[in-house]
């Protein structure tokens, strides 16, 4: 059996139900948890309710238990103290557990509001709360402590929480080795980081390369003067355009996302690329090696001799992986 504690916070309003707040510390202490009732500290202004959004903040479970009276209303946004608790616990994702007074039970004037815009108020604010999964009405002091000792087990067999435990109980040894074991990963962790960062800091340093001397034919058509009626013909015209380095590891390292690629296959996927707007292909034809040798020197490409297939396959090294991954997540920066 685990010895976790879970910590639990009880909001209510707080003079009207003073006596079922200390029947549910009770139960709570009974059910082995740890109750957060601040007691002796109910919200009545901003500071205040800042330090128990600390308190709630640390909870495993919260309780609400709602009466008849709605209670102090912040003067800035109109709405309890209790119900601000109970927003800020369900934004932070803390497990609800509700309890609503049936409709008709009889109180005190003193337990009950006669204010109608509270009244409006509480009867929204019950509304609101009762959509919750673990909600239940009671009618006597009893019914009350009984539905929440059902709700808090319930809610501890089915709703993982953190809770709290002893320091004693755990192994410090082992806390020490995997401590030690987090470090060195984090390290790891750095020293990729700046390599990868390294590597692309690199690439705008490196002057544009590749297609210096690279002849791309265009084949374009356009009306012919000749003859009678309009003819067209085919012509061919020479161009060189220069492309980073970056721009063409980024297209080869699209193309080998999981697999390994040849060099006919490279030079395929260049010349389909959107680096000119018309088709084109490349007439150097050691232009691919070059570019691949560049890329191997800097250890982003690797390459392999597939005996089956009788071809060099090239892939990515695990550097070229998280250069183009790195470079994927850059923005441009003109958009």
């Amino acid at each position: 059996m685990s010895d976790k504690k879970y910590q639990v916070f009880i909001s209510s309003t707080f003079k009207d139900l003073s006596d079922e707040r200390r029947k549910a510390l009770d139960i709570l202490l009974m059910a082995n948890c740890i109750p957060a009732g601040m007691e002796a500290f109910v919200a009545t202004d901003n500071e205040q309710f800042e330090v128990i959004k600390k308190v709630i903040d640390l909870c495993d479970y919260y309780i609400l238990i709602i009466g008849k009276m709605y209670g102090t209303v912040n003067p800035a946004t109109k709405v309890s103290y209790t119900e601000m608790e109970y927003d800020y616990a369900k934004s932070k994702d803390i497990p609800v557990l509700v309890f609503v007074i049936d409709d008709s039970v009889v109180l005190p004037d003193g337990k009950q509001e006669k204010d109608k815009i509270k009244i409006e108020r509480l009867d929204n604010f019950r509304k609101k709360a009762m959509t919750n999964r673990l909600v239940s009405t009671w009618k006597t002091s009893d019914e009350l402590i009984g539905a929440i000792a059902i709700s808090i087990m319930r809610a501890k067999n089915e709703i993982n929480r953190p809770g709290w435990q002893r320091a004693t109980d755990y192994d410090e040894a082992s806390l020490r080795r995997e401590i030690m074991e987090l470090q060195k990963t984090n390290k790891n962790l750095l020293k990729d980081l700046t390599n990868a960062e390294s590597t692309i800091a690199s690439f705008a340093e490196q002057p544009n390369v590749a297609f210096e001397e690279c002849e791309i034919d265009i084949e374009t058509w356009y009306p012919s003067n000749s003859g009678s009626g309009i003819g067209f013909k085919t012509v061919q015209v020479s161009h060189t355009i220069n492309v980073g380095l970056p721009k063409l590891f980024s297209i080869i390292a699209t193309e080998m996302m999981d697999v390994k690629i040849s060099e006919i296959h490279i030079e395929n996927t260049i010349e389909s690329s959107n680096l000119f707007s018309r088709s084109f292909h490349i007439r150097d034809k050691q232009l691919v090696k070059r570019v691949l040798n560049q890329l191997k020197a800097l250890k982003l490409v690797t390459s392999s001799w597939d005996e089956k297939k009788s071809v060099l396959l090239w892939g990515l090294t695990d550097k070229g992986r998280k250069v183009r991954d790195d470079m994927i997540l850059i923005r441009n920066p003109s958009k």
